[in-house]
């Protein structure tokens, strides 16, 4: 009986240390964003809660002639005072390291008209005149089909050096709705892959991004596509994500691009509108890899009667913050570039809110194509718009703006306590250096650390009790510490848990350095 006692035991154990390998994930010393509980083994009283970038205010308007349409005026006569109404939709803004300066591709005078501009301090921009007669600054490439060069966005490949002629790579309407592509040594000039042809079939007459996934090694294309109607009221919109698949050579194959998935609102009210389509639509979307995580820049579209009516619906009150026919900005995350989360879409708690009655960016608000992370900060650029979408004329009584929010480092999204103690712990990991860091506000509240093996077991010298407790900290690079102990180098090639504890505290993310 005895012998059978020993042997039970024995299984019992093998089977614990049999889970936590299989538990066992990779760290490293990789940035650990707590966005979701994919490092996560348990929490008890804890909540995710949402980053809020700060509005900065408008930091670019139309100023030059070629930000105003010849023709085209607003309801009181003075296209001067506004511009064109889609002024700057499509935005995408980039950081040249190189340069050290931002660059910024916008929509102009008209739909398919493109402009560049460029700061030293992201806040003042100017328009050089880039264009091939030098009289604009806007881009003179024209794809094959039916010579346009817009809905574009634009990426610097981290994979080519400075002054490579693929160095800037551009997806573009060519004018026909499918989506070419375009290559560029310096952001203004620019050369068509494929001859100048489509890369893809339909639809390019959203947002269109190309870009370096780091996480995967790939190219990424992503365009909108087509659920329904190809417009009118039964259009549904949603996004594809497409990657390259011949060796990421799109100079010898611009068109070998295959969908890796299309992504939906899938809203769980699966509301309608009149005509039967979702009443929430992916308009479009922008991935932004950033630290293993893939963020997606989801622009999502509230229907209502204006959107396919093409201005025939009178709107009654245009200076009012409308809910219906509008374009948000919602945030998603993914693992895996395929499954994003988009709960926030469901709360309805956009990562930057239109603004009120009155405001530049009430109707719409759609981010740049990336995020561009400076020093401790994100800059988020985004277009804002007046009026609504499909709006008619004479509701279009301002143009669009672009705008900057700004988000201290990491704080995309929390995992935090209230009033009562809530805790955080992590599955095992291999330790690989001696220095724990943690992006923490607990500025009205209490955290503190302690350090488990493996099977969950506090480890003597890092337990609770010998924690320090921090009260009243807000930082982004807290070093946790313990009674006796200056650093982890003890635990250094063991497999260890972390236990995080807060009290009216937030936590962003954790990282392990050498």
């Amino acid at each position: 009986m005895k012998n059978f006692a020993i042997i039970f035991i024995c299984v019992n154990l093998f089977c614990v240390s049999i889970i936590s390998a299989q538990e066992l994930v990779s760290v490293g010393l990789q940035k650990q964003l707590l966005v979701d509980d994919f490092v996560i083994s348990e929490k008890q009283n804890i909540t995710r809660e949402l980053g809020k970038p700060q509005k900065k205010g408008v930091v670019m308007a139309p100023s030059v002639p070629t930000d105003f349409h010849p023709t085209k005026q607003f309801t009181n006569g003075l296209p001067q005072t506004g511009g064109y109404w889609e002024f700057s939709r499509r935005l995408s803004v980039v950081w040249n390291d190189n340069r050290e300066c931002y660059q910024m591709l916008y929509r102009a005078y008209a739909e398919n008209t493109t402009a560049y501009a460029e700061s030293k301090d992201g806040i003042n921009w100017t328009k050089p005149l880039i264009s091939e007669d030098g009289k604009s600054n806007l881009i003179s490439f024209r794809g094959k089909t039916s010579g346009t060069f817009y809905e574009s966005s634009f990426m610097i490949d981290p994979t080519v050096p400075w002054g490579h002629p693929e160095k800037y790579k551009a997806p573009y309407n060519p004018g026909n709705t499918m989506c070419a592509l375009a290559y560029s040594a310096d952001g203004k000039h620019w050369t068509g892959y494929n001859g100048g042809k489509p890369a893809t079939g339909r639809a390019a007459d959203t947002y269109n991004q190309i870009l370096w996934d780091p996480i995967a090694n790939r190219y990424m294309f992503l365009t909108r596509t087509d659920l329904a109607a190809m417009g009118g009221l039964k259009e549904s919109r949603s996004s594809r994500i497409m990657v390259h698949d011949k060796g990421n050579d799109i100079l010898n194959h611009p068109t070998a691009w295959k969908t890796i998935t299309v992504i939906n609102v899938d809203h769980p009210g699966n509301e309608v509108t009149k005509a039967g389509v979702p009443l929430y639509q992916m308009e479009s979307m922008c991935v932004w890899p950033y630290e293993n995580i893939y963020f997606g820049l989801m622009h999502v579209l509230t229907t209502g009667d204006l959107t396919g009516s093409e201005g025939s619906v009178v709107v009654a009150d245009p200076d009012k913050r409308p809910d219906a026919d509008v374009l948000d900005f919602y945030l998603g995350t993914s693992r895996d570039a395929k499954n994003f989360d988009k709960s926030w879409i469901y709360a309805k708690n956009p990562f930057v809110p239109r603004g009120p009655d009155y405001s530049f960016d009430k109707g719409m608000l759609q981010p740049s194509s990336e995020i561009i992370t400076r020093g401790d900060e994100h800059l988020i650029y985004y277009t804002g718009q007046y009026s609504q979408h499909h709006s008619p004329d004479a509701a279009k009584k301002e143009s669009g703006k672009v705008g900057l929010a700004i988000l201290p480092l990491d704080r995309f999204i929390s995992q935090g306590a209230g009033d009562k103690l809530g805790t955080i712990t992590t599955k095992p990991f291999v330790l690989e250096a001696n220095t724990l860091q943690v992006n923490v506000d607990a500025g009205d509240g209490r955290f503190y650390a302690e350090i488990l093996d493996a099977d969950g077991k506090p480890i003597p010298g890092f337990t609770v009790n010998e924690a320090r407790i921090f009260g009243g900290v807000d930082q982004l690079r807290l070093e946790p510490w313990w009674k006796g102990q200056k650093d982890l180098s003890s635990l250094e090639g063991k497999s260890i848990r972390l236990k995080f504890y807060l009290k009216n505290a937030k936590i962003y993310a954790f990282q392990i350095k050498k």
